[in-house]
């Protein structure tokens, strides 16, 4: 008999956490749970979902679909314009896709700095929606992205398996 800490987890068990992180954190800054569960300071674990599977080369259907409804869902909680979470999640997707094409190491910096640019390029996107369609608060957007950022090592297990194959193929390109 094996002890429940001697046996890593499975690549499966490692996702549906993730992805169960993904929706603790677009449904607890809607409850009454104080301070600490609010966005910011709690990250946008989604972010990391989009950039994990566009790295994955999640190119299927359910990946965006996953987004799309998370965003659909994050929109009608924080009572914000419909399509805004929906948008940034599609973005964070198809910005991971590129970057996971561009990088050339399957290596922790390489990951982080192709999901720090991931965030940062869904911050540039909510300015453009403040600028030219709503008038939306862009600076805890880009503290949440940002803290999201700064977590992204500690999570990537969740999302990302050690040598992920867009990577993979864009080194060999």
């Amino acid at each position: 008999m094996t002890s429940f800490f001697s046996a890593a987890p499975s690549r499966r068990t490692l996702r549906l956490w993730g992805l169960v992180l993904a929706v603790a954190s677009v449904i607890l800054p809607a409850l009454p749970l104080g301070p600490l569960f609010a966005q910011p300071p709690m990250p946008l674990a989604v972010l990391w979902a989009a950039y994990g599977w566009a790295a994955e080369d999640e190119s299927g259907w359910r990946a965006p679909v996953a987004l799309a409804l998370l965003g659909l869902l994050h929109d009608q909680l924080a009572g914000g314009p419909y399509g805004l979470f929906v948008l940034i999640y599609l973005s964070a997707y198809l910005i991971g896709r590129v970057a996971a094409v561009l990088m050339s190491a399957p290596n922790l910096l390489s990951l982080w700095g192709g999901f720090i640019a991931t965030a940062l390029l869904t911050v540039v996107i909510v300015t453009i929606v403040e600028r030219v369609l709503l008038p939306i608060a862009v600076g805890p957007y880009a503290e949440a992205a940002a803290i999201t950022a700064l977590l992204f090592p500690f999570v990537r297990p969740l999302y990302m398996s050690g040598a992920p194959s867009a990577w993979s193929q864009g080194a060999r390109r």
